[in-house]
């Protein structure tokens, strides 16, 4: 009987189980290091006509990228904005514009590792807590802004951020939360189809593998745990009925979570990334009515 050589199949499987390691492993990349999105937008396309480009450095040394709005009054009122994993400064800038007509300065800026600003990897939110706490110092400093009359606004991983944040920062006195999970691990699936624009199955290997380049642990990200920690600061979460990224079941938890003051707002029609343009006319109406009631300008 002829014996059989296995050395080419062994061989070949050894090659497809490589082939699959590395392209599994640049998807999982994409989680930790997304592609730079610069943007090409500035202020002035939303009719601001008072904005500078800053930078400032966090407490780790990076330098971060960012707009800086003043205030239309001395001593305004100030809100920063946080952008979503693999964005920009711009994503939220719409928002920024509609808010500054009624006097309030922003501030602008890109997360590390994302835009123009320093840095190799993102944390999802872990590291990117002394961001926040920079851009606050920032705001802090200028002339023209109540030092105690700071808000957040974040969106997605942004909005967890936010949450993160502001219960760590007392000085931070208000927060919007766009588009927000409970918890990164539990989103697992969902986040892998979005951003490793991989099938939801392919989620245990590939956040695992993840959390092993960014060297972080994704149960650590959990926004729900630190909600109720807020206080008495007030909090609105904004969420699309058909957000696909983020199941509009978190917005939800989230909400009972919270101890008030707390709103919620939900745009039927919207997805994860299309809030303010699905209903500007709402959300423009919402946010300027939260800010007048919790944020004087």
């Amino acid at each position: 009987m002829p014996k059989l050589d296995y050395k080419l199949p062994v061989a070949l499987v050894v090659l497809l189980l490589a082939t699959l390691a590395g392209f599994v492993h640049s998807r999982a990349r994409r989680l930790v290091a997304p592609p730079r999105n610069i943007t090409h937008q500035t202020p002035a396309d939303f009719g601001i006509a008072s904005w500078e480009d800053v930078t400032f450095k966090t407490a780790d040394g990076l330098l971060l990228s960012g707009w800086y709005i003043p205030p239309k009054a001395h001593g305004g009122a100030a809100l920063i904005f946080v952008h979503g994993l693999g964005s920009n400064r711009a994503a939220l800038l719409d928002q920024a514009a509609m808010l500054a007509e009624q006097g309030y300065g922003a501030l602008l800026f890109d997360l590390r590792a994302h835009g123009r600003s320093e840095g190799e990897k993102s944390s999802w939110g872990i590291t990117e807590l002394a961001d926040v706490e920079a851009a606050l110092a920032f705001l802090q400093s200028q002339p023209e802004v109540d030092a105690d009359n700071i808000g957040i606004v974040g969106h997605s991983m942004g909005g967890a951020i936010a949450i993160r944040a502001a219960a760590q920062l007392p000085d931070i006195q208000l927060v919007v939360a766009e588009s927000v999970y409970t918890n990164f691990s539990n989103n697992a699936e969902r986040l892998t189809v979005s951003f490793a624009r991989l099938p939801d199955w392919t989620a245990p290997l590939v956040i695992q593998w993840a959390e092993w380049i960014a060297g972080v642990n994704s149960d650590q990200l959990a926004p729900l745990h630190a909600v109720a920690s807020l206080s008495s600061r007030p909090i609105l979460f904004i969420q699309g009925g058909r957000d696909k990224t983020v199941h509009v079941s978190n917005g939800s938890t989230l909400y009972e979570t919270a101890v008030p003051p707390k709103e919620r707002l939900l745009i039927p029609n919207a997805d994860h990334t299309t809030l303010f343009e699905t209903n500007p006319e709402l959300m423009t109406r919402r946010l300027r009515r939260f800010m007048a009631q919790n944020l004087l300008p």
